[in-house]
């Protein structure tokens, strides 16, 4: 038989034995949290330079593409000034009332106006650099439209990263990570030349 004071002592003990037990078991489930939350932390900030980067890409892409149409838009202005200043020129050289000479000015004028020259300026190479200048444009605005998908992919981990650290889940981070690596591959891909849309 057990005396009190012995069965006390040994309900002292247990006691102690599950309150140092649940102790180490708190600070496991702790440092486990703690090391959760640094390494979502750590992705977290990683995913921000990530965004950061990719947005400096997409806002050069847009820059591009607004020069870009302005440069066409100019090139087909003066291509379009020289097409009047010509027709001008060949309506004057049709009339009877000039000499010959004056005639022969104008109709070597409208050539001169339509053929190529060294700075570039004749029509025909106008219209060639307008051409060239709105294809880049339009490419800008496709590698935009690619920078921004990523973009999107990558700010909606990091919204995701946020509220996995809330709900303290895993899965959550694992879908942030998916999204994350679309993104930035979107990004690369888009870097690289490769039409995504």
């Amino acid at each position: 038989m057990v005396e009190p004071a012995d069965a006390k002592e040994m309900i002292d003990e247990a006691i102690e034995r599950a309150e140092t037990e649940r102790s180490s078991v708190d600070s496991v489930e702790r440092a486990n949290e703690r090391r959760f939350r640094d390494r979502v932390s750590l992705l977290v900030g990683v995913l921000a330079v990530s965004l950061a980067i990719v947005h400096m890409a997409a806002a050069g892409a847009a820059r591009k593409s607004l020069l870009s149409g302005i440069a066409a838009s100019d090139t087909f202005n003066y291509m379009q000034a020289k097409i009047i200043r010509e027709t001008v020129v060949k309506a004057a050289a049709k009339s009877t009332a000039a000499s010959d000479a004056d005639r022969q000015a104008w109709v070597a004028e409208a050539a001169r106006l339509r053929g190529p020259d060294k700075a570039g300026h004749g029509i025909n190479q106008l219209e060639a650099t307008g051409q060239r200048e709105r294809q880049a444009g339009e490419q800008a605005a496709t590698a935009g439209e690619g920078y921004e998908l990523g973009e999107t992919a990558l700010q909606m981990a990091i919204v995701l990263l946020s509220i996995a650290l809330v709900a303290r889940s895993r899965p959550i981070v694992g879908g942030a990570v998916i999204l994350a690596i679309a993104g930035i591959a979107l990004a690369v891909m888009t870097a690289a030349g490769v039409t995504i849309l």
